[in-house]
């Protein structure tokens, strides 16, 4: 969530980010390190509420003249309303402008005050009474203002009974100051979704993933049934390419032009070039080049990359391996650990028998090699270009280029004319 948020906070505009955290080193901090280049921790130490929070902010916002101030809990929040509520402020003589919007539930949101539509302050949910309860005007918890202003309007602002400094009494003191506050209010009351619960998480990643298709779809993606394909915000498709039902889009994942994925397809993390054709397999943490065909339920696993046009057939897998353009590989077979080379066939039920019980080793096959159904490689061993195994081989020691081997264990037959 805080990711999405300052990704929207630099979209539009904003290059100086400070998140406030309880401390330096907790979980949130190690994310923001990790996730969101370029942004400033600011530890807050013990939790005071949102106008601390706020205050603690100062050490990391420098000589900015204008300050943005927004909750962590809105993923869904957009640049568009980001940069809208800072062009209105920019273009006021307001020393305050915060984002509100109308809600048919306004339950958990501090209510808007008005009188003959001029803005009086907000009340807290906790403080909320019979006559300010069913207020449907909430404030959304997006503010942008003068700094000038708001770093000793936050230094005075009062304590409540409970120890704590409540943001929102800043708009009571901005409506006292003679340049005022005023409201910005979006339509689309979506982007106010706050995540405080399990159930707030479930609804607004709901919404976002509805978003998200929504976008893909506009920007020429077909999706035969959207609500049964989930695609996280990260992911980037090319025109004209088909996600079938039943798949899962996950991470930072990128799929090329005119593929066809799916159905029932996993593919997490994952560049996959233009016109592939992947059936109901999973892919991980790997590189799929143009023309690539996976069949189903096979599972391409981290750190792979398979090159243009190789074909890998049903139950296959393949791990931490190299696969050259134009291979193919069986059904029934796995390869890991391995650099396979250019125009190579596979068998069904091949293995590169990559573990010996303590360490992993890695398999070479080179361009043109020809692997016979149910061999068996047991690395670290190394097939030469154009050479061949023998249905059921197992390959214990390197085999010479255009060498053909037979056997258990494989051993060395010339290859005679016709074979």
């Amino acid at each position: 969530m805080v990711r999405l948020v300052c990704e929207a906070v630099r979209a539009a505009g904003c290059g100086h980010i400070v998140v406030v955290t309880r401390s330096e080193d907790d979980e949130v901090a190690t994310a923001v390190r990790a996730s969101i280049p370029g942004a400033r921790i600011v530890a807050q130490g013990e939790p005071l509420g949102t106008g601390h929070a706020a205050l603690a902010g100062r050490a990391g916002a420098g000589e900015a003249s204008r300050v943005l101030i927004l909750n962590a809990d809105l993923p869904l929040i957009t640049e568009r309303t980001i940069r809208d509520l800072m062009t209105e402020h920019e273009a006021s003589a307001s020393v305050l402008t915060f984002l509100t919007t109308v809600l048919a539930d306004p339950a958990g949101y501090g209510r808007v005050m008005r009188q003959d539509g001029r803005v009086l302050g907000v009340v807290e949910e906790t403080e909320t009474d019979a006559t300010t309860r069913d207020e449907p005007e909430v404030n959304v918890g997006l503010y942008a203002a003068d700094a000038a202003w708001l770093w000793p309007t936050l230094e005075a602002v009062e304590t409540s009974p409970g120890g704590e400094r409540y943001l929102t009494d800043i708009i009571a003191r901005a409506v006292e100051h003679p340049a005022g506050a005023q409201a910005s209010t979006i339509v689309e009351s979506v982007e106010a979704q706050q995540v405080n619960t399990r159930v707030e998480l479930a609804r607004a990643e709901h919404l976002m993933r509805e978003r998200t298709r929504q976008r893909l779809m506009l920007e020429g993606v077909t999706l035969a049934d959207p609500v049964s394909t989930y695609i996280d915000v990260g992911v980037t498709i090319g025109e004209d390419t088909t996600i079938l039902p039943g798949c899962h889009l996950i991470g930072n994942t990128t799929i090329g032009a005119g593929c066809r994925i799916g159905p029932n397809a996993v593919l997490r993390e994952m560049r996959i070039g233009d016109r592939c054709e992947i059936g109901g397999s999973t892919l991980e943490e790997s590189v799929v080049g143009d023309d690539v065909t996976v069949g189903p339920y096979s599972h391409v696993r981290p750190g792979s990359t398979l090159e243009a046009h190789v074909h890998l057939g049903n139950y296959a897998e393949v791990k931490a391996s190299r696969i050259g353009a134009r291979t193919q590989i069986g059904h029934f077979s796995y390869v890991g650990d391995a650099d396979v080379g250019s125009d190579v066939n596979i068998g069904a039920g091949t293995i590169t028998a990559n573990y010996d019980g303590v360490n992993k080793h890695r398999t070479v096959i080179g361009d043109r090699a020809f692997i016979g159904s149910d061999s068996v490689l047991v690395a670290p061993v190394e097939v030469g270009t154009e050479a061949r195994t023998a249905a059921g081989s197992i390959v214990t020691r390197d085999v010479a280029p255009g060498e053909l081997v037979l056997g258990v264990p494989a051993r060395p037959r010339p290859i005679r004319e016709g074979v």
